[in-house]
């Protein structure tokens, strides 16, 4: 998904609340630069968060999807559900 979509103040920073915008800077960037943030009207925190989080190839939860199984992984669970 990172290929196609990019989250930017228009497409998704001003569209959430505040604190979800913090909670990414935080996931993507650092604590510090989520609490830089904080006391920033939204329209000029949806801005800074674009900027800051720019390249860094964060999704919201809801566009992330599972790394796939390493193949030893998927071995073990096929041999678990065959003795079951």
């Amino acid at each position: 998904m990172t290929a196609y979509w990019t989250p930017t103040a228009r497409s998704y920073f001003a569209r959430v609340t505040k604190a979800r915008i913090g909670e990414g800077v935080t996931e993507a960037v650092s604590e510090a630069a989520a609490e830089r943030l904080a006391g920033l009207k939204k329209p000029e925190m949806a801005l800074a968060a674009e900027q800051a989080m720019a390249g860094s190839g964060w999704l919201p939860a809801l566009l992330r999807t599972q790394p796939p199984a390493e193949p030893e992984q998927v071995e073990a669970e096929a041999l678990a559900h065959a003795a079951e």
